[in-house]
């Protein structure tokens, strides 16, 4: 069954539409908008009607609006503009844009050839279709996904990477390593005596001293570099494109800087210091994540042994005998 709609009841239809519909003809003067737009533009269709569009909306120059425009006159297909890629086209105020985020509204438009009765393209519709719901939850939704992929990579206390993190990139350095042929160096560091700063003040206050050591040593370090908790109060350090030698350098730095530092919680002024295991994929023809971590524990475990607020520096013996850890720097004043 065909249904007849007449004109007037055509354009009462178009005007019930929760979005917007503008009119052009080829000079790209408005012959119509419908309620929609003119509740969003606070213009009425008699005050807008004959127009050029752009007298009312200037700024759609600047967006690409008119060659859209033109492409669809010249070619009689359909043109597209994505939220995603063009966010607002029409200046339009978002509803609620302090709770939105948004100060414009986002959105989807088309602009759709209609032609006469030649089959020539003598108008195009524009229609202007509100997407700024959909653009807040995407954009809340990606924050959350943010959120929650740092919270798996970082450390809670320190605002380090967290072991699993710290493994991770450990595992794509030594990759990296492997197939430019650049050093990689590693280095464990201890807080010395840690557990007496526990029992004698608190763990609230270890935890500052700990939030506290993990961020003088982030300050110290390359943007490529990174820290970790690799446990307690044991840290770990990754140097990319760094040998030995300058590995020990700055590392000793960092420990003098840390031994300097006066740690100071509520009443409690504190000195901490720290002992550092470093070691290198230098002259090492392969090596994994696992040997480079046992090697820099190893030197930790001498610098310990070794009266602590010092630095050891594994060096791997020759194949077959036991690899040595070099003496390093040790306790300064």
């Amino acid at each position: 069954m065909k249904v007849s709609i007449n004109g007037e009841s055509c354009w009462q239809i178009i005007d019930t539409l929760s979005q917007g519909l503008i009119v052009l003809d080829r000079n790209l003067r408005i012959q119509y908008w419908n309620r929609w737009m003119a509740q969003h533009a606070n213009m009425d269709l008699a005050s807008v009607v004959g127009r050029p569009i752009l007298e009312i909306f200037p700024g759609l120059k600047e967006k690409g609006f008119l060659w859209k425009v033109n492409t669809v006159f010249s070619l009689g297909n359909f043109a597209f503009f994505s939220q995603r890629l063009h966010q607002s086209v029409f200046p339009l105020a978002a509803s609620r844009y302090l709770e939105a985020g948004f100060e414009q509204m986002q959105q989807n438009i088309v602009i759709a050839p209609l032609r006469g009765t030649g089959g020539k393209v003598e108008r195009v519709a524009v229609s202007v279709i509100d997407n700024t719901d959909a653009a807040i939850y995407r954009k809340r939704l990606e924050e959350t996904t943010g959120q929650l992929q740092r919270a798996v990579r970082i450390d809670y206390l320190t605002g380090i990477a967290n072991r699993l993190h710290l493994f991770e990139r450990l595992k794509e350095e030594l990759a990296r390593h492997l197939r430019s042929g650049e050093p990689l160096s590693l280095a464990i560091l201890d807080l010395d005596h840690f557990k007496r700063v526990n029992d004698a003040h608190g763990h609230l206050c270890g935890d500052h001293v700990l939030a506290e050591t993990a961020h003088l040593l982030a300050g110290q370090l390359r943007a490529y570099d990174l820290i970790g908790r690799y446990g307690g109060e044991e840290f770990c350090i990754v140097l990319p494109r760094t040998d030995m030698d300058t590995a020990c350098s700055v590392l000793d730095r960092l420990r003098v800087k840390i031994a300097a530092h006066e740690f100071v919680h509520k009443l409690v002024r504190l000195a901490i210091s720290v002992s550092i295991g470093v070691a290198s994929t230098q002259h090492r023809e392969r090596i994994d994540s696992q040997d480079l971590l046992r090697d820099a524990d190893e030197a930790l475990y001498r610098a310990k042994n070794a009266g602590r607020n010092r630095m050891e520096c594994f060096v791997p013996g020759p194949p077959g005998s036991m690899s040595p850890v070099s003496p390093n720097r040790g306790a300064t004043g």
